[in-house]
């Protein structure tokens, strides 16, 4: 009996146990700590709505380019063509030796009175904005009046007006700018021979100039209707897409760029497509001679 009393007397309290218990078992977690196990059991984190983002947008994109493929492919004239013209040095000048590089092709003539003048005044405010862009362009002119419009008097006009500097003036035979012409679907009304003895004439013609690509192809035409502002906008929008879907068939593989941007467009007069020629260091340069002290008539 006396040894029952003195192990009831020795045994701990209950509220000991449960002191110690809860001192030796594990700390309880910080809140931080709980959200964070929270979020990594969330079906959605960061990492998968940013993979979802990502995917979203590539599907995006690749319906854009389709759609944008599509849409230049089926409202594009078919136009463009070799031509062979001469320069005001006397040399002969090709389509294909203005590959390399943006070209604006305007047909036209000197005796012009107005239009034409008026016109290559907004091309070369045009001009002077892309270049302040990166965005170079080589205009060309090419004549409709070979039978006045030669060489002297190309180089007279270009080198006393207030033309852009970079304009590059065509003449040719009268066949020779008709090829041209033919290309690019202008039209022009030819002088009689009596007009032609008399050297008084005007000419009627398309007010049109075409945006051709670093491959030669045509990529769209600008008429007498559009302001400067409103031709420089849709130059530089076209330029940057070009350059855009460029890049990507170099970079992509071949199949998924197809998928994206569609089949590669095959020029008329050719039974494959071309392959994407180099991008050169520095673009094609044709100098204009130094012109004699002439003013514009």
């Amino acid at each position: 009996l006396v040894r029952a009393r003195s192990l009831r007397l020795c045994r701990p309290p209950l509220a000991a146990f449960r002191l110690l218990s809860s001192a030796a078992g594990p700390s309880a977690p910080s809140p931080s700590a709980s959200a964070a196990r929270r979020a990594m059991r969330s079906p959605v984190t960061w990492l998968s709505a940013a993979a979802t983002l990502g995917v979203l947008y590539a599907g995006y994109e690749w319906q854009y380019q389709r759609q944008l493929h599509r849409q230049r492919a089926a409202g594009r004239p078919d136009l463009g063509g070799p031509w062979s013209l001469v320069g005001v040095d006397g040399q002969r000048v090709t389509s294909e030796q203005l590959q390399g590089q943006w070209v604006l092709l305007y047909f036209g003539f000197t005796k012009c009175p107005d239009i034409c003048p008026q016109e290559m005044d907004k091309l070369t405010a045009v001009l002077r904005s892309l270049d302040g862009k990166g965005q170079r362009v080589l205009p060309v002119f090419i004549t409709i009046d070979p039978a006045r419009d030669d060489a002297p008097r190309l180089k007279a006009y270009f080198g006393e007006g207030e033309f852009h500097e970079r304009f590059l003036p065509l003449t040719g035979s009268f066949e020779e700018v008709r090829r041209a012409c033919r290309a690019y679907r202008v039209y022009f009304t030819k002088p009689t021979a009596d007009e032609i003895r008399a050297g008084d004439y005007l000419i009627d013609h398309s007010i049109i100039s075409y945006l051709l690509s670093p491959e030669g192809h045509f990529i769209e035409y600008f008429g007498k209707s559009l302001s400067a502002a409103e031709a420089e906008s849709k130059m530089t929008t076209l330029i940057t897409e070009w350059e855009r879907e460029r890049y990507l068939r170099a970079t992509l593989p071949q199949w998924v760029a197809e998928a994206m941007l569609g089949p590669v467009e095959v020029p008329k007069g050719r039974t494959e497509a071309p392959k994407l020629p180099p991008i050169p260091a520095k673009p094609v340069d044709i100098a204009l001679p130094p012109a004699p002290g002439k003013a514009r008539a």
